[in-house]
């Protein structure tokens, strides 16, 4: 009898080509959404709430597949007259799970005490028609001889079933979006893909399901091409098409059936990394500038006053040095030179008299990334705090001493923020902003004293260009603002505005 009935099976089986390929079996089969039925076993429910706690823990440190809570079921089956382990086997309960909690797949875990061991049986079912995707099965000695669940090694077993459930299903992963010759597949760092991997790209011709067994017995792939990985987040990936099929096209669900391992890098490539691999430590700027210099000297009357300006240029050096993907520290040394041609403040009339002056800055900062970076193509923001001292230097007026010229400096700790942000693959925007707060200003002449009060800003902003891997042209528009003011009411105020382009070197 039982031959005539495997016969009979057997010919039914073989009779049961699903459809051919289309976009529309891959989006019936994307198993992406998860739950779980309570564990039933038969030594009254003494695993349920342990395997509740393990499957949670499990898949909260995974990002392949979206966990839905079946809250209410445990209340409803329990008022069922069949006892639960057979319940949950029922193909139909499972069915209707699936219709109303909208769920893919559930991992289905049975319990059966045998003597002094324990055998468990884990399955993981396509909930929409029942059927077994993958099941594991394994036996565990009495945990009351070892010390109890929680001091025993079982987590491990089950964890080890889980990976076991999930390597057996049909596919690694799917392409869950498409722009033009680039994929996004939702498996990412967390399950171990490298950037410059290959996807293997298929899509689902058929499913053979077994007629009596509720099992699926085999899927039916057809390739379609093949994507280099590109970039690699925690749970997704991007990926660049490299190759299709004969009259086939990259579509969204079709199913990732293989990873390929990077390419080994030839050894003579070794000294030129590709664009993806280059370490981000820092970098480190060579600036020539041009601009104007500007200053003002008020006296309280008002008339006696001066105002004035001239052109200025400057040389600095900056640079950026990355500690961890965190922090990072900054340095800047700047030296200009400056014409100062003095007018009367009230009236604006020239004074005839010509003045060429110097300037210098230094600034040193430690700063804190938003967000951590890895490559030099990373957008960042961080703030920075540190200090900033900065000196004019401009000769005395040795006549009358009506132009009220001469020497200061200002020195300050600020906090600021900044910033670099790609455009595009090539171009990327910078910026920064610093604002003294504990400041200190002092001048040599014309002589009112010590100062009351200062104020110290610095504002930047840059485009950047990428001419090779590690070497870029930049850009620099830089702004910087100190003023003093004294008792008795004379103030002192001084801009340098320049306009800079730069080499920039990435390390």
């Amino acid at each position: 009898m039982g031959t005539i009935i495997q016969k009979i099976a057997l010919f039914f089986f073989l009779l049961v080509p699903l459809a051919h390929a289309s976009p529309e079996n891959d989006r019936v089969y994307q198993l992406e959404n998860l739950s779980w039925l309570k564990a039933a076993d038969n030594v009254d429910g003494i695993f349920a709430d342990y395997l509740d706690g393990i499957y949670t823990q499990y898949f909260d440190d995974q990002s392949r597949f979206v966990i839905k809570k079946l809250y209410g079921l445990d209340q409803v089956l329990g008022n069922s007259s069949l006892p639960y382990i057979e319940l949950i086997q029922s193909k139909d309960l499972v069915k209707k799970i699936a219709q109303k909690f909208r769920v893919e797949n559930l991992i289905r875990t049975r319990v059966y005490k045998e003597a002094e061991t324990y055998r468990f049986v884990m399955e993981w079912v396509f909930a929409p028609t029942g059927d077994v995707l993958s099941q594991f099965e394994f036996r565990y000695i009495d945990p009351k001889k070892e010390g109890g669940l929680e001091n025993s090694d079982l987590s491990e077993a089950i964890k080890r079933g889980l990976d076991s459930l999930i390597e057996k299903l049909p596919f690694l992963g799917q392409i869950t979006g498409v722009e033009n010759d680039v994929i996004t597949v939702n498996i990412g760092r967390n399950q171990h893909v490298q950037p410059n991997e290959t996807f293997v790209i298929s899509t689902l011709q058929s499913v053979r399901r077994h007629p009596l067994l509720n099992k699926i017995e085999e899927w039916r792939f057809i390739p379609t091409g093949r994507a280099r990985v590109e970039q690699v987040e925690s749970s997704m990936s991007f990926a660049k098409v490299i190759e299709t099929e004969p009259d086939q096209s990259i579509l969204r669900y079709q199913k990732i059936r293989e990873i390929l391992p990077a390419p080994a890098t030839p050894v003579k490539e070794v000294e030129k990394p590709v664009e993806s691999d280059l370490p981000r430590i820092g970098w480190v700027a060579a600036n020539l500038g041009i601009g104007s210099y500007s200053r003002e000297v008020g006296l309280p009357n008002g008339g006696q006053g001066r105002t004035g300006g001239g052109i200025l240029g400057t040389f600095e050096v900056d640079s950026l040095l990355w500690l961890n993907s965190r922090w990072l520290a900054q340095a800047s040394l700047m030296a200009g030179i400056d014409k100062y041609s003095p007018k009367n403040i009230s009236t604006g009339a020239e004074t005839g008299s010509g003045y060429s002056g110097s300037t210098n800055q230094v600034r040193l900062a430690v700063g804190y990334s938003l967000f951590p970076a890895r490559t030099i193509f990373d957008a960042i923001g961080w703030i920075d705090a540190g200090l900033r001292y900065t000196g004019y230097s401009l000769p005395t007026d040795t006549g009358t001493g009506s132009n009220q010229t001469g020497g200061s400096s200002f020195t300050s700790f600020f906090l600021g923020i900044g910033g670099e942000v790609p455009v595009n693959e090539k171009i990327a925007v910078q910026m920064g902003l610093d604002l003294g707060l504990l400041r200190g200003a002092s001048q040599d002449q014309p002589k009112f004293g010590d100062a009351s009060a200062s104020s110290d800003l610095m504002f930047s902003v840059g485009g950047t260009y990428r001419i090779e891997d590690r070497v870029f042209l930049r850009l620099l528009l830089k702004l910087n603002s100190q003023a003093m003011d004294f008792p008795a009411g004379e103030s002192v105020s001084q801009k340098m505005f320049s306009v800079a382009p730069s080499l920039m070197y990435y390390f």
